[in-house]
């Protein structure tokens, strides 16, 4: 139980890294872009969760990150308490339960997940942001320069720390299922 309890401390603080560095890239590099007509979002720790989710068996377990980190992510970085609370533990849920589908995780795999995530995760932030009237932006001017970038920025660097990402989440979670 010690050792369990140590990986899932390892995975939380894995995904609060990600989660900081989100914050970190928005405001140190973005912040000058993002005041033109294009709009990048990272998620660096969308990318980290589906990576894990991606890996781990414990259904429960990918559900209480989910509500977590979208919980920290509504406080932290969002106008609206409550979209990524509920979206981020449904798409990860839906994740967990269409995986079987395939039985290794490959780069191939894992980047069309990531890619699929992503679009709906920002277009159902976008329609929400639309129904509570947060945004005013039409929806082809919504996809043109926030979807576009930001797909474009997370696919990049998906790319780049994809073999570092998936080292990490390899032995956090092949740890984990050997301790059982």
């Amino acid at each position: 139980m010690e050792i369990r309890r140590r990986k899932i401390s390892f995975q939380v603080i894995f995904l609060f890294i990600t989660f900081f560095l989100d914050g970190i890239i928005k405001w140190s590099f973005f912040d000058n872009i993002n005041k033109g007509t294009f709009f990048v979002v990272p998620q660096l720790m969308l990318m980290a969760l589906t990576m894990l989710c991606v890996r781990m068996d414990d259904t429960r377990l990918i559900i209480i990150y989910g509500v977590i980190f979208g919980l920290s992510y509504d406080f932290y970085y969002s106008g609206l308490i409550g979209i990524y609370t509920v979206l981020i533990p449904v798409i990860l849920y839906g994740i967990d339960h269409y995986k079987y589908l395939l039985a290794s995780s490959d780069f191939i795999y894992e980047i069309s997940v990531y890619f699929i995530v992503l679009v709906v995760l920002q277009t159902f932030v976008y329609l929400l942001e639309r129904l509570f009237q947060q945004t005013t932006t039409d929806f082809l001017d919504y996809v043109t320069f926030t979807l576009g970038p930001t797909l474009l920025f997370n696919i990049v660097m998906f790319f780049i720390l994809y073999v570092i990402m998936a080292r990490i989440c390899d032995w956090l979670v092949k740890y984990r299922r050997e301790s059982r």
